[in-house]
């Protein structure tokens, strides 16, 4: 099938959206995307538009959207993740193909442009049910290297609020953003495929469609931000699954003060928040061999598997 690629407009978000949701259905994705996630492209740091994505036509229709995020990272690694869709209409036909060709070849580029002593590496995640995705994703030298899944419970029997000794778990506060970047660069330096987050990412993360400052929360000791638990909702999936999710987002805590209860304190504040505001259910994302037993409390604040993602990689 014949078709061009050129870069996403401002122009194109509507089109766009469009396409990822009848992808969605199609695939029986378990969420909703928003349009104003989309429409989030247009303030992203550190994303170039017109050079870090790619619109495909056919016949003056659009029938694929591809784009790349990269965090720059002067530490441990440097990643490029490249994200789209294909008009489910029109798999099979080499538009996939030739969008994942070019989002590799610009991924590259830009990954040789970061600091040279740096592993470097481009990666890709679909569910595990994404068959089509997954053959694309092999033919093109992606292998499977990591897991993810996402976990959900009730809210109708909360856990219990644990206080724990010298820590005070305090509503998020604009005065603490920057200490908030800090602790969870600091907690989050030794998660596999973690790099920090710099303040422009930082404070466009916090403006993004779905988070809920007002649900989320940290941990301090004294005056020093120690864990944190950034928490959102997305209002457009409860049409999909049938509930109300308040979703944490992030949560960690400094290595210093692991194993305290500090973890458990935040998520179990979160819980209550969460069922105060008429949510139904609280999903959370893990990779699930996260080296700080992450996975294991979650099961033990009553969290079960619902997902699993495959994650790819081919290295630069």
């Amino acid at each position: 099938m014949e078709f061009s690629l050129r870069p996403i407009r401002p122009s194109d978000i509507e089109s766009i959206h469009g396409l990822q949701r009848r992808v969605e259905e199609r695939d029986r994705i378990p969420i909703a995307t928003p349009r104003e996630e989309i429409e989030d492209w247009l303030h992203e740091p550190h994303f170039d538009l017109a050079r870090d994505s790619r619109l495909a036509e056919s016949g003056g229709k659009v029938v694929a959207w591809g784009r790349i995020w990269h965090q720059p990272s002067e530490v441990r690694e440097q990643q490029a993740y490249l994200h789209g869709a294909v008009d489910p209409a029109l798999r099979g036909m080499g538009i996939g193909s030739g969008l994942l060709s070019w989002q590799i070849e610009r991924a590259g580029e830009i990954l040789r442009d970061g600091p040279p002593p740096l592993p470097r590496f481009i990666r890709v995640h679909a569910y595990d049910h994404e068959y089509a995705a997954h053959r694309l994703y092999e033919r093109h030298g992606l292998i499977p290297i990591r897991y993810s899944e996402v976990l959900l419970r009730d809210l109708e029997a909360l856990p219990a609020v644990t206080p724990v000794v010298g820590i005070e778990i305090v509503g998020w506060q604009p005065s603490l953003t920057e200490q908030a970047r800090r602790a969870r660069n600091h907690a989050f330096a030794d998660h596999w495929g973690s790099v920090p987050r710099d303040k422009l990412a930082w404070d466009h993360v916090l403006a993004a469609f779905g988070t809920r400052l007002d649900l989320s929360y940290v941990a301090l000791e004294g005056d020093r931000v120690v864990g944190i638990c950034r928490n959102g909702h997305f209002p457009g999936d409860e049409a999909i699954n049938g509930r109300r999710d308040g979703w944490i987002v992030q949560a960690g805590v400094i290595r210093s003060h692991r194993k305290r209860g500090i973890a458990s304190a935040l998520i179990t504040r979160s819980l209550a928040a969460f069922k105060a505001a008429g949510f139904t259910h609280s999903a959370l994302g893990v990779d699930s061999e996260n080296p700080t037993g992450a996975y294991q409390l979650y099961e033990r604040l009553g969290y079960r598997s619902i997902h699993r993602s495959v994650v790819r990689q081919m290295t630069v």
